[in-house]
Parts: C-alpha cells; structure tokens; sequence
C-alpha cells in the first residue's frame, strides 16, 4: 500500500513534465516561399517538391498570402506561404481564406491553418495521452517494484 501511494503522486507529476515537454518541443513546420522569387511557390502548389520547414517557437500557424495588384494595365499575382504568430483560422481548419481589397486596386486573401505541418497533407505524429500516461505508470511501477526487492530497503 505503501508504494501505491508514492507511485500515484509521481506518476501524476512526471506525466505533467512529459506534456509539457512535448508540447513545447515541436514547432510546427511550414512551407515558406515567395512566387515573386520562385514561380514554383504559386499555385498549383506541388507541396512534394518543398521542404516543411520548422517554425520559430512562438509561431503557431501555416499561412498563404494570395496577393493581386494592378499596375500599368497588369494584374500580378503573388503567393507567399509563410509561418503566422497571429491570424485567424478560416472554417474548414483553414481550406476558406479571408479576402480584402484595398484601395488603388489591390486584392490579398490570406488563409491561416493550425491543424497540422504544411496544413494540407502532411501528418505529425502525435502521442496519446492515454497512452503516455500508461507508460509513465508503467515505468514507475517497474521501479518501485525492483526497489521494494532490494535487500534492506
């Protein structure tokens, strides 16, 4: 009984260190071009061909930046595809972008998504917390039970 209660509080508290930790470890990883500079980047987007690349820590979001502008008789369209801090997710986990249109003819739809690396294919792994709680039990029961064998203790 004794070691029941010694396991179930540290139990608790190394799962709490585990969530946090892994909460905290992976950044989620976007795709991050500009079609002014790689005509690859527009759309179609061929998410095959470009690297996920890791977010900065405080980056939380994936998003496409779809910008028109009128100039000199020419409409240019650009994509920019980018980490996001801050921006609203759209319905459908962020498949619908927001639209604007500026003054001197300026159109940009922006689309934020949180679900997932890349936002559109790509899967994480992620761990159940069932699961991790399991084996957090687990491995301390494993050691109060070989502790508790020790002669002496």
């Amino acid at each position: 009984m004794k070691t029941l209660l010694w396991i179930l509080p540290c139990s608790l508290v190394l799962f709490m260190v585990l969530l946090e930790v892994s909460g905290q470890s992976k950044p989620i990883k976007c795709y991050q071009c500009n079609s002014f500079y790689d005509k690859g980047c527009a759309d179609f987007f061929d998410n095959t061909t470009y690297p996920l690349i890791p977010c900065p820590i405080n980056a939380t979001k994936c998003r496409k930046i779809i910008q028109e502008t009128y100039y000199d008789g020419i409409w240019d369209v650009r994509y920019v595809r980018q980490c996001a801090i801050e921006g609203e997710v759209g319905p459908a986990e962020g498949r619908w972008c927001k639209e604007r249109t500026g003054t001197w003819r300026v159109k940009v739809k922006y689309c934020h998504c949180d679900n997932k690396d890349g936002c559109n294919g790509s899967s994480t792994f992620s761990t159940s917390y069932a699961i991790m709680f399991a084996a957090t039990l687990l491995s301390l029961f494993s050691i109060s039970t070989f502790v508790s064998n020790i002669p002496g203790s």
